[in-house]
């Protein structure tokens, strides 16, 4: 992470910092107003990022982007904004599109192997849950199959269709164990001999 002061940092929902110091010392690179001092004890400072993303967002719109080259070299594209634009490590799926109203994702349910989202998305669009993506996560929606899609280098997406739906993502780490094995086996004899 570049700093407190970043959009990885915003998109990490890195809302509350406490420290020993004061965080401008940690961080050169902060200018007055980036991080907002709320507390103050005698062991730590406590400070508040206002530009935090909540931990799932309903966006209308998907682009493709080069993740390895925004982790080689720290720069998000161009005009990017996580509010409105997933980055997909593809092309993205066509999206049906619904009546131009505004929609709302919420959290029903979250545990540590299970996330049940409660969608009203008029338009369709792509549910972004910014918790780390994995290939073991499955995802569905009203109780089917979805495609889980790699969001913002580091988390995970699904496209919804206009309306109201159930999302939720599951860790099946047994079945993505031996998905990966099987993978492994097929591409071992498939290998010439030599």
């Amino acid at each position: 992470m570049p700093g407190y002061r970043s959009l990885l940092a915003d998109m990490l929902g890195l809302r509350f910092i406490a420290t020993g110091v004061p965080v401008e010392q940690i961080d050169k690179s902060l200018k007055p107003g980036d991080l907002i001092q709320i507390a103050r004890t005698k062991d730590a400072y406590v400070y508040e990022n206002p530009r935090a993303l909540p931990r799932v967002m309903l966006v209308t719109s998907a682009r493709k982007a080069d993740f390895d080259a925004i982790l080689a070299n720290g720069q998000w594209p161009q005009g990017f904004d996580p509010r409105q634009t997933v980055l997909l490590d593809r092309d993205p799926p066509a999206l049906p599109i619904g009546p131009a109203q505004p929609g709302s994702v919420a959290i029903a349910d979250y545990g540590t192997t299970q996330v049940t989202l409660s969608v009203d998305a008029p338009r369709g669009g792509f549910v972004v849950l910014n918790d780390v993506w994995h290939p073991w996560w499955q995802v569905e929606i009203d109780g089917k199959p979805a495609e889980l899609l790699r969001a913002n280098v580091l988390f995970r997406a699904v496209m919804v269709p206009p309306g109201r739906s159930t999302v939720r993502f599951v860790f099946r780490p047994f079945e993505g164990l031996y998905a990966d094995i099987g993978r492994r086996l097929k591409v071992a004899r498939a290998k010439p001999a030599g």
